[in-house]
C-alpha cells in the first residue's frame, strides 16, 4: 500500500503506529487518566485509504478521530529526542476510524484493539507535505465543526513520540505514526460530509456511505 506527497510522490507504507491519549481533554473524555509515557498500537496495512472515501461496516458505529500523521524518512533508532525530528520526512492530516463498540469490549477484556482499529479503509490519510504542521488542525462534519487540536496541546511531542517508539521497535523508512487525537470524538453515518483543514484552509473533503 503506497501514500502520496504533494509532489506526487509515491512511498510504500511499512507499519502504521497510533498512539492513545495523547491530549489530555480526549483521554479525559473516554474515561481515561493522563498517560505517564506513550501508549501505542497498530493498525493492519490493509486499513490504509488514501482516497476520499469512508465506507461504514454493517452494524458497527465508527467514530471519527482527526490526527497529524508522521511519515517516517529513514531506518533506525533515535539516539536521543534533539535526533528524533531528523526521522520525520513529511506531515499530514488523518482519521483513525474507530469500531468504539468494539474497542471498549476489547478493553474491559484487556485486549489489543487491533480488530477494532484494523477494518478496510480505518486508516485515511490525506497527501503528505514536507512543510509542518503547526497551525490548528480540525474536523468538520455537514459544517459543524467537531475537533480541533495543535500540536502544541500534545502530552508527548513529536519528538518525544518517535524518540520513544524507535527506542522499542526499530523504525523502517515509509512507517506512519499516527500521533493522537484531541478532544470531541464521535459517530459518523451514512451520507456525513467530513472536511477536515489546517488553520482557516479546508484541505479535504470525505464523503461516508456505508457497506452494502
Amino acid at each position: 500500500m503506497h501514500i502520496l506527497k504533494d509532489n506526487k510522490e509515491k512511498v510504500l507504507v511499512k507499519n502504521i503506529y497510533c498512539v492513545g491519549r495523547n491530549y489530555k481533554k480526549h483521554a479525559e473524555e473516554l474515561g481515561n487518566k493522563k498517560p505517564t509515557e506513550p501508549f501505542f498500537f497498530q493498525k493492519s496495512l490493509p486499513s490504509l485509504n488514501n482516497s476520499n472515501t469512508i465506507v461504514i461496516p454493517k452494524n458497527r458505529k465508527i467514530d471519527h478521530e482527526v490526527e497529524i500523521v508522521l511519515l517516517v524518512g529513514k531506518n533506525g533508532q533515535s539516539k536521543n529526542k534533539e535526533d528524533a525530528t531528523s526521522f520525520i520526512e513529511a506531515y499530514s492530516l488523518g482519521i483513525d476510524l474507530t469500531d468504539r463498540t468494539y474497542q471498549n469490549r476489547l478493553k474491559e477484556l484487556r485486549l489489543p484493539w487491533l480488530l477494532s482499529k484494523s477494518f478496510k479503509g480505518a486508516a485515511l490519510v490525506c497527501s503528505f507535505s514536507e512543510q509542518p504542521i503547526e497551525q490548528d488542525f480540525w474536523l468538520s462534519v455537514n459544517n459543524e465543526k467537531k475537533q480541533k487540536g495543535n500540536q502544541s496541546e500534545m502530552i508527548f511531542s513529536f519528538a518525544e513520540l518517535v524518540h520513544f517508539l524507535s527506542n522499542k521497535v526499530p523504525l523502517m523508512a515509509g512507517d506512519l505514526i499516527f500521533t493522537g487525537t484531541p478532544h470531541g470524538v464521535g459517530p459518523l453515518v451514512d451520507g456525513d460530509e467530513v472536511v477536515v483543514g489546517v488553520g482557516k484552509t479546508p484541505t479535504n473533503k470525505i464523503m461516508v456511505s456505508s457497506e452494502e
